[in-house]
């Protein structure tokens, strides 16, 4: 079993997507924490008109 685990969100960059991208981050952080999940990294990007959100976290009970 892998000890981390990569999350991509991915949409469409228009007006008000890079509040909107922010939020579903938090949410999923939020949502895998109570999980047992710890938060390693979390970056943004925008590339060809996309905005992605890379979130890396460490699995429960891993070392």
């Amino acid at each position: 079993m892998k000890a981390v685990e990569i999350f991509r969100i991915k949409k469409t960059f228009g007006p008000n997507s890079s509040e909107a991208i922010r939020k579903e981050a938090e949410d999923l952080i939020n949502k895998k924490h109570y999980k047992g999940y710890r938060l390693i990294t979390t970056s943004f990007a925008i590339e060809a008109g996309k905005i992605y959100a890379f979130i890396t976290m460490k699995r429960p009970n891993t070392y």
